[in-house]
């Protein structure tokens, strides 16, 4: 942002619920769980940019007509600090870093809460930072809440500062907004959303923690970003447009190098804070000034084609008399006799074309039905040609000719359909006037139905197999699952059973393990344990660093408020012999599983 500076700090506020503590991951993850039960959608940024006011970020979340935020808010609130009564809670990475070093610098420090300041002061002396910090505050006082500039405004009064002294730490979007509008320097911690263009256009530094921002502390008044405007192409003399020119032609050119475009944008912002212009409301001006250029041409380009399209249309007009001029025109007795003569003329002859197109028309009909004669003739001809090809009729019945067509006729005619009973599929007998095929086709016939139900009966009986076949694989699928949960539960219950059986003989013969002859087996037990602990250990780790609220190692051997060390040792133990026995038996499993395909 241009203008901003860390070089001569003297008041730094730090932002509670997101940079010193993770509270807000907290909040999104109870309200993302809520969401799900009543299959709600819900997002990080949707819930990011509901941050900043207590009093109202529910309003806008997706269950805010189910829910009343204040009541809600006070729910979510006293849930949330119980947890963390129990669970513990500590500072981000790099935050008592940073404190000690403001200290040093004796720069104050404030922490300001997007909820109750009370509420504040107790997260601050759990995480043990109360002492190190000069003030707090949060939204529930008098001043107006963010994105109010009230509350930078009144600590920049309290302590005596100038803007340029102060800098605000934050990962919320409308602290962001706040900070900007008062016009103090600004550091973006990503947390809950990586930071975007917003984020990156009015923020002194984007970091992705709190070491990062010690960091941009400590070196950022080392930076000196004159020394880049003469190698860039930005002088002294240039406007606040010819700059931003100046550096959009230097992000076309050097669009594929972050770490350059970084230095030319910074030195863009710190030629504009030299101007005193403010870089997004240029960039705003500018657009807006290029949509009115952009519309002013599409303007003149309509206005162009309406003209052309008006003189093209003149010019495709033919020019004609004046409709006065024309009756004013006299016409003597030849030319009236003539016109007189010529329409008689064409009437003569429309009368000869009708007449001529009736002569054609019988004529045609007379074609036609000569030619519907000789197809009729031809098709006599073939009837009979076919009757000598076929078979011979009975003697003693004939049939006459008329009869002999339609039947020929209809046979032509006829759709195949289906034969319901393919045995008896045969022509009339002989006795019957009708005729019959030899017994080379009919055999032929017969064999060709008997293929087509076969066929048939094979697919049906298919079926039937398909259909039994389902409940078998549903109950076999069914007793895999059975299986899989009782080897579950043997698994974990011979682990128990181990573990219960080998405290009842260290119970038993405690004196023998400590000091006696079965010293040995306490050092294999304690070498055992120990591998037990680095096992769970990792898991947890793991676990804790993917889910937040699963607790750590650490937590989970002292501070978990459930059981004690020694318990959590046993428990160790426990699951690790589950572990152990569990992959001898997926071992075993395929060992076997082997054997049976041999």
């Amino acid at each position: 942002m241009a203008g901003q500076n860390v070089s001569d700090l003297k008041l730094v506020i730090i932002e509670l619920d997101g940079c010193i503590f993770p509270l807000n991951h907290y909040r999104y993850n109870f309200y993302k769980n809520l969401c799900k039960k009543q299959k709600v959608a819900m997002d990080r940024q949707t819930f990011y940019n509901a941050l900043g006011n207590m009093f109202t970020m529910y309003d806008s979340l997706p269950l805010s007509s189910t829910t009343n935020s204040s009541s809600f808010n006070q729910t979510v609130e006293k849930d949330l600090y119980d947890y963390l009564e129990v669970k513990g809670i500590k500072p981000n990475d790099g935050v008592m870093e940073l404190l000690e070093y403001l200290k040093q610098k004796d720069i104050k420090i404030a922490v300001v809460s997007t909820h109750k300041t009370k509420d504040a002061i107790r997260y601050l002396e759990k995480g043990k930072l109360y002492n190190r910090i000069d003030y707090v505050i949060g939204t529930d006082t008098k001043l107006q809440p963010f994105p109010s500039t009230d509350i930078i405004d009144f600590l920049i009064e309290k302590y005596g500062v100038n803007k340029s002294q102060t800098l605000l730490i934050t990962s919320i979007g409308q602290l962001l907004d706040s900070g900007h509008a008062a016009g103090i320097n600004l550091i973006y911690v990503e947390d809950l959303v990586k930071a975007g263009d917003k984020e990156h256009t009015i923020s002194y530094e984007v970091s992705k923690s709190m070491y990062e921002t010690l960091n941009d502390i400590i070196f950022g008044r080392y930076e000196d970003f004159s020394m880049y405007q003469s190698i860039l192409g930005m002088d002294d003399n240039m406007s606040p447009e010819e700059l931003h020119s100046v550096r959009g032609h230097l992000a076309d050119v050097y669009s594929g190098d972050n770490d350059l475009m970084d230095i030319v944008n910074k030195t863009y912002e710190w030629r504009l804070s030299e101007l005193n212009v403010d870089p997004v409301a240029l960039d705003d001006e500018i657009s807006k000034t290029q949509q009115l250029k952009i519309i002013k041409q599409e303007e003149l380009e309509k206005e162009a084609q309406r003209l052309e399209e008006e003189k093209r249309q003149q010019e495709e007009v033919p020019e004609e008399l004046p409709a006065e001029e024309e009756e004013e025109l006299p016409l003597d007795d030849t030319e009236e006799s003539t016109s007189e003569l010529s329409l008689e003329d064409e009437l003569a002859g429309l009368e000869d074309m009708l007449s001529a197109i009736e002569r054609g028309a019988q004529e045609n009909e007379e074609a036609a039905e000569e030619l519907v004669e000789d197809e009729e003739d031809d098709l006599e001809a073939e009837l009979k040609a076919l009757e000598d090809s076929l078979p011979s009729l009975d003697e003693e019945e004939e049939e006459p000719a008329e009869e002999d067509e339609e039947f020929v006729e209809e046979e032509a005619t006829k759709e195949f359909k289906p034969v319901d009973k393919p045995k008896e599929f045969f022509f009339p007998d002989d006795d019957e006037t009708s005729l019959s095929l030899d017994k080379q086709a009919t055999g032929e016939l017969d064999s060709v139905i008997d293929k087509i139900f076969s066929e048939e009966e094979k697919e049906t009986e298919e079926e039937k197999e398909t259909d039994k076949e389902e409940p078998k694989k549903k109950k076999v699928t069914l007793e895999k699952v059975g299986s899989a949960l009782m080897n579950i539960l043997y698994t974990f219950s011979l682990s128990l059973v181990i573990l219960v059986v080998g405290l009842l003989i260290y119970t038993s013969l405690q004196a023998s393990f400590e000091h006696g002859v079965l010293s040995f087996v306490k050092d294999i037990y304690l070498v055992y344990s120990n591998i037990a602990n680095a096992f769970m250990s990792a898991i947890l780790t793991v676990l804790h660093a993917i889910i937040p609220p699963i607790p750590s190692y650490a937590n989970w051997m002292k501070n978990n408020g459930v059981i004690s060390s020694a318990a959590a040792g046993v428990a160790n133990v426990y699951f690790f012999n589950t572990f152990i026995i569990a992959i001898v038996e997926v071992v075993v499993y395929f060992i076997n599983k082997k054997k049976d395909k041999e």
